[in-house]
Parts: structure tokens; sequence; C-alpha cells
């Protein structure tokens, strides 16, 4: 049988009269074990029903791998084209692959109507198969509920079936992972679009990269669907904050005093220690003002006291340079204190617009530690801090940014219970400080091109299939795993279009042409 195509017809047969028939079993009516043809669709992440006699019993597979496994002895009879057309008997042993897999009991569906269950009673084999677009509807419907819910996009290979964040799941702190050109930027605008539009909950934006500036307009200004009609009302609240002569609604300037005295410190590279002396000055000379003072405030104020540590700190001032910062306060300008983060809906904080890394620093430093310091006052609110590798790093030698990374730290481990709720992006997850990301319930994980960078989010979020996980390295432009509190179980969606244009962006690639 030289021919190929009857080669392959004669495989096929076989494979239809002596392959693994589609069967599930389960031992302890929790965990589901499956065998089924390659061609079946039960992949990782996707659902399944098993037929039981009056019930459907969906289940999510979690883990599946391709088996390869000699078949049974067959007599067959073949031609031998040496033996001058003879017909002889032989024996084979056909190859034959199938997919072996487990998954989780999610529910039942019994004559269209969906019941959450955990388990069921154990059984042998049953039918399995993939679920239908329906059933998967169901499925996702079923799980949410009647809890408030975001949408976010469509279930992954389901173009038709909504996918939805559960609201409240962002009470949680919420790991945000992908490479770069994984559309990572696009769909953290997206969800803050989502969140504003579907809930009240206040969103303070760290934008490194001014990615997040036109969050307040609409990128089709005539869209009438309902959607863009929710998010026009509250884009209405977003206020954008960027440098001098950037166009924002306010300018991002800051006074000397936004800043605690441990921080003012760290500007002037003072330890309060090794420097007790000058530390305690600098007390001494910021506790005269009562009120909001600038940087100019206590350069004159410790010029004109002729102290020697006093002057001590003014030279450090102008050594420095600090006076010269853009970001401070002039004339009638609202500093970050006065914009009242604490009261408005939205307010992003376009650090990208300011020239020096440590103002942008300075800048988070303030904001983390003005949020701590009224956590009292438990007004809930979602601080988002985008490419977060610049603001909460694993391992920095800049004290400013040790500073901001520890503040980080705390809002991570003790923040929730007063109403502070991270939103952490970044591309590598080793690059942001282990103590804010090992505190992160939620998982939103785009694209990924390390077999280690996946590794890493195994050990940090074990409570996520390590499949799922590892389905990261072939995700494809604006394809996610959501998983913890913000979905009710770890699903694969295709995230949807924004409503507001996005910032920021690479520069065109215009050099390559011929």
């Amino acid at each position: 049988m030289s021919d190929p195509a009857a080669q392959l017809r004669f495989r096929r047969d076989l494979t239809a009269n002596f392959g693994v028939a589609p069967v599930a079993w389960s031992a302890d009516g929790r965990t589901v074990h499956l065998s089924s043809p390659v061609e079946a669709g039960l992949t990782v992440g996707s659902f399944a029903v098993v037929e039981h006699p009056n019930t459907l019993l969906a289940v999510q597979v979690r883990h599946a791998e391709l088996v390869e496994r000699d078949g049974p002895t067959l007599d067959v009879s073949t031609l031998l084209e040496a033996g001058a057309g003879t017909i002889t008997s032989a024996t084979a042993r056909p190859m034959i692959r199938f997919v072996a897999a487990s998954g989780v009991v999610l529910g039942t569906i019994a004559s269209g109507t969906w019941s959450a269950v955990d388990h069921t009673t154990p059984f042998a084999e049953d039918l399995v198969r993939a679920a239908t677009p329906e059933e998967v509807a169901t499925i996702v419907a079923g799980l949410t509920g009647d809890r408030v819910t975001i949408p976010v996009g469509t279930v992954r290979g389901h173009p038709d079936v909504p996918a939805a964040l559960v609201a409240t799941g962002f009470s949680r702190h919420t790991f945000m992972c992908g490479q770069s050109g994984s559309g990572k930027t696009y769909t953290t605008g997206g969800l803050f679009e989502r969140l504003l539009a579907n809930t009240s909950l206040p969103i303070v934006v760290l934008d490194p990269n001014s990615d997040h500036v036109h969050l307040g307009s609409l990128l089709e200004p005539d869209d009438t669907s309902d959607e863009a009609a929710r998010f026009r009302d509250a884009a209405k609240q977003v206020r954008v904050a960027r440098a001098r002569g950037m166009g924002g609604d306010h300018t991002l300037c800051a006074d000397f005093s936004d800043l605690t005295t441990e921080g003012q410190a760290l500007l002037l590279r003072l330890r309060p220690i090794e420097d007790a002396e000058e530390f305690a000055r600098l007390r001494q000379l910021t506790e005269v003002f009562g009120g909001d003072y600038s940087i100019d405030d206590v350069l004159a104020q410790a010029t004109s006291s002729g102290d020697p540590l006093a002057l001590t700190l003014a030279r450090r001032i102008t050594n420095l340079g600090l006076h010269e910062w853009d970001l401070w306060r002039r004339g009638d300008e609202a500093s970050l204190a006065d914009l009242g983060m604490r009261n408005e809906r939205c307010v992003v904080l376009d650090l990208g617009s300011l020239t020096r890394p440590d103002e942008r620093t300075a800048v988070a430093l303030a904001v983390l530690g003005g949020r701590w310091r009224f956590r009292a006052e438990r007004r809930a609110a979602l601080i988002a801090i985008d490419e977060a590798h610049n603001v909460l790093p694993a391992v920095t030698d800049n004290p400013l940014l040790a500073a901001t990374a520890e503040l980080g730290v705390l809002i991570a481990a003790e923040g929730r219970k007063f109403g502070l709720h991270l939103f952490v992006a970044t591309q590598r997850p080793s690059k942001v400080h282990p103590n804010v990301v090992s505190q992160c319930d939620n998982l939103v994980l785009m694209r990924m091109n390390g077999a280690g960078d996946v590794h890493d989010l195994e050990d940090l979020f074990s409570h996520v299939p390590p499949d799922m996980l590892r389905e990261a390295l072939t995700f494809g432009l604006g394809q996610a795993l959501l998983a913890g509190p913000i979905s009710p179980v770890p699903m694969f969606v295709q995230v949807g279009p924004r409503l507001s244009p996005q910032g920021g962006g690479d520069v065109p690639t215009t050099w390559a042409t011929r």
C-alpha cells in the first residue's frame, strides 16, 4: 500500500474502529477524568459536558495531554509489492493517539436550567463532549449568577459568548502581566473604562508612559450603544493631571509638604540615623510653617536662619538642584494634596510628562503616602500602577524608589481592610517586588514569551491550574487568562474593543520600508 492517501484512509478506519471513546469518569464526584479523540476539542480551559441519563454535568478541563500508545494487535491482509503481488497475512499494531484530561465539576444543566454544584455522585464511564456555544453561554452566565459584573470581551473560541468580571473581585489586589505587544496596555485601559462605566469605585492611575491620558474621552463620539452611553457619563468624571504646559485638566505639581519628613529627607539624601542632626534640623525647619510649604520656603528659611546645620541643608537643596524641579507648584496651581484625589471619581497622573525619574518617584511616593496616611477614612479606591516595575521594583539601589516600594508592600499587606485595592501591571513578574505580587489574589495574564516567567507565576499563583498558566505562551493579541475573585473560574477570554483612545504607542517602523 504505497499510496499515501490510501494509507491515511486505512489508518483512519483503524482509529474509527479501535480508537479511544470519548468518556468521562470520577471516583470522588469532584475531579473528572476524561479520555477522548484528539478532534473532540477537549482542550485546557475549555468546558465539557458529561451526558448523564437525566442531566448534563458541566466540567472545566484543567489538564490535558496528548497520549500515544500502541493499539491492539490486528491480523490484516496486505499486498507485498516485492512478492510479485502475493497476498499474505500479517499482524499490525496501529499507533493510537488520544487526549487524556482531567477537570473539575462546575454544575449541572437540566432542561436548560443551570445549577451550580462542586461535586456529584461518583460515576463510571459516561459519554463526554465539548460544550456547545449555547451551553458555554449557560455555564458562564450561571457561574456569575446575579452578581454585578463588568463586561470584558468574549470567551476565547466563542466570539458570541460574552465574558465578564465579578465587580466585587476588585476588592482584592490584582496583578496583570503581559509581554510587550500582548495588548496589555490596551486591555488595562479597557478594564478602567468598564470599571468606570459599571461601578462607582474611585480610581487613581499612576501612568508612567502617558498611556491613559485620553481615558476621559470617547474613541467614537457618535457611538450610541448602551455601553458607550454609560461610559460617556463616567468619562466626564475623569481628571488628568499632566506636567505644566501639557494641557491636562490639572497641572501635575506638588508642594514639598506633600511628602512626609522621611520622604523629604530621601530627596535630600539624608539618613535619619547616620545624618541624625541634619534630619532633626529639617524637621525643626518645616514644623514652623504649620500648613503647606514649598521647597523655596524651606530654602529661604534655612538660608535666613544663619544656623550652620540649616545652611548645610540649604546647600544640599541647591547642590542637588531640587529647587529647580518642574514638579513644584507655582502661583495659584493646585498641588497633589489639593486635587481632591480622595473625592474624585478617577484621576490619571501622567508621570510620563515629567522629565526627571526622581520627580516621577516623588509623585508616586506622595500619592501612596497620602492614601496610607488617610487610611482611617476607609474610603474604597483602586490604586492602579501601570508599568509597576518603575514604581515597585523588586531590586533597586535608589533609596527614594526603595521607600516607594516599601510603601507599596505595606499597602499590599494591610491596605485592603482600609479599602485600598491595588491594580499592578507589568511585563515580567520578577521585576515587581515579590511581597506585592504575593498579596495579589487576582491575575490577568496575557501573552508571555519566557517559560521561566510562567514558572514564576506558577509559584506565585498556585491556585491557578499550571496548564492554564502555560497557555499564556501561545496567546494571540488581546487574549488573556482571568483568575481569582474577579472570575468565578479561571477563564480564557478575548478582550473586547476599547471605548476611549489609547495614548502612548510605539514609534512607527516606517524605517523598514524599501
